[in-house]
């Protein structure tokens, strides 16, 4: 399992749509263009929207699961300044 964490710490988090295509690149060993497209399987405005911070600037929460290139998807929010992708190869 390949897991990213997306900090508030740094000058420019990657969004999560980015960290979960560079995450199945790297499972892969794989150029990131030569992935299917991400858009087949789920909207990635929608998804980084879910996760981005509200209106007043807190941090949302919640866990959204798909299966994108064979790979299991978890995106998992606590609430905390960071934004947890796991990345697990469907059995």
């Amino acid at each position: 399992m390949i897991v990213h964490s997306l900090s508030e710490g740094r000058p420019a988090p990657p969004s999560v749509t980015e960290t979960i295509v560079d995450a199945v690149s790297e499972a892969e060993d794989c150029d990131p263009l030569t992935l299917p497209p991400l858009w087949n399987v789920i909207d990635p405005e929608a998804l980084d929207a879910l996760f981005e911070p509200t209106r007043g600037g807190r941090p949302r929460t919640g866990r959204v699961s798909f299966v994108y290139a064979g790979y299991e998807i978890t995106v998992d929010s606590t609430g905390e300044a960071a934004v947890a992708v796991s990345v697990e190869p469907v059995a």
